[in-house]
């Protein structure tokens, strides 16, 4: 009888020891998928409710000119950069990571002859490319920049908003979601990243163009 009390001790002691094991992984897992956002400081920002009204709208008559949406609330990662010229021209650019998939997708409106190398498509990306623009993302600072500044004074110039989504970040405590508005010529960071997205994207394309990917 002792034998066998000494047997269901050993297996329920071996079960004990077995979730703690697991459960260490897991918190060790979870501390390693957090690494990445582990300097995110964010600022105090006093934007003026009224530009933050009034950026959010512009966003949402841009979407509907491009036939997009808002990638906020996706349940994978995604950056979506959207650039218009006051000369009536602009592009959207969208990157997307899903399970076992990285895509790119390009949409263009008023296609005049400053702006004719714009070329619509979309196509599946390796995860080195994603890794590239990501890396870039965190490089510039994107997650913990100042959300909006513009230039009112400017007839001529041009604007971006960029947009990012990670749903993973919210349980590290981390925003999942970020808009950020810029409008020229007032040059800063958050500019500078949206100007090497372009390249980026630019760079992309001229590469599958030259396999034959793109047309």
């Amino acid at each position: 009888m002792k034998n066998k009390e000494n047997k269901w001790l050993n297996y329920f002691g071996l079960i004990l020891i077995s979730i703690q094991i697991i459960s260490c992984q897991i918190k060790s897992q979870e501390k390693e998928d957090c690494s990445k956002y582990v300097n995110e400081n964010y600022l105090e920002q006093t934007t003026d409710t009224s530009l933050i009204k009034e950026v959010f709208e512009y966003q949402e008559n841009l979407l509907e000119r491009f036939g997009e949406s808002s990638v906020k609330g996706l349940n994978h990662e995604a950056y979506h950069l959207l650039f218009h010229s006051s000369h009536g021209y602009g592009k959207s650019v969208k990157f997307e990571r899903k399970v076992g998939a990285c895509s790119i997708s390009v949409k263009c409106i008023a296609m005049k002859e400053w702006f004719e190398d714009c070329k619509e498509y979309q196509i599946r990306i390796d995860e080195d490319e994603w890794n590239e623009l990501e890396k870039m993302i965190y490089e510039f600072n994107f997650w913990t920049a100042e959300d909006f500044r513009t230039n009112k004074n400017v007839l001529d110039g041009h604007e971006f908003l960029l947009e990012g989504n990670r749903p993973e970040a919210e349980k590290c405590n981390k925003k999942s979601y970020k808009l950020v508005g810029r409008g020229s010529p007032r040059y800063d960071k958050m500019e500078a990243l949206c100007e090497n997205i372009l390249a980026y994207e630019d760079q992309i394309k001229f590469r599958y163009e030259q396999s034959g990917k793109i047309k």
